[in-house]
């Protein structure tokens, strides 16, 4: 059953992930780009950080699922079996085989769309909230390197982040 799960979420998760990747490169960019709660140093600074973090993420979700598939594969079963047995139904053979092969299959679907839930409707949720907030008290976020206590102007290796006033 292990293999079966496994190629399940890890191709759906997959397929999700790489499909929905190059819409939440453009949006997360553009949101940042457009959103009045980060000043333009911040801005430059939050670009080339979440570079690395767009760029980490399939590679980061395809593993995960492999790995998050090939558990749920081996472990699924064996609960299901245990569940089986430890409610006294009837007939306890056929349970531990539906309950344990099929039960696994629909939960396996289930996170799959779980993953799409999360990628689709909440990234671009939480992204939409990113561009309409406005900046509290007309101040926004800023890093301002020379306004850092401990560090002269020179020394560019302490950024430090000031909320607005």
């Amino acid at each position: 059953m292990c293999p079966f799960i496994l190629l399940i979420v890890t191709i759906g998760n997959s397929a999700i992930i790489l499909g929905l990747w190059p819409i939440h490169l453009f949006y997360t960019y553009y949101c940042l780009s457009r959103t009045k709660i980060f000043g333009p140093v911040l801005k430059l600074v939050l670009c080339i950080c979440v570079l690395v973090i767009l760029f980490l993420y399939p590679l980061i979700g395809f593993t995960s699922s492999a790995v998050g598939g090939a558990a749920y594969g081996f472990l699924a079963p064996m609960f299901a079996t245990f569940r089986a047995v430890g409610r006294g139904k009837t007939n306890a053979f056929f349970h531990i085989i539906y309950d344990g092969t099929w039960d696994t299959v629909k939960r396996s679907i289930t996170i799959i769309r779980d993953v799409r839930d999360v990628c689709y409707h909440s990234y671009f949720s939480i992204m939409d909230d990113l561009l309409i907030q406005e900046p509290p008290g007309a101040n926004y976020y800023e890093i301002r390197l020379s306004s850092n206590p401990d560090s002269s102007s020179s020394d560019l290796s302490k950024p430090c982040l000031f909320p607005p006033a």
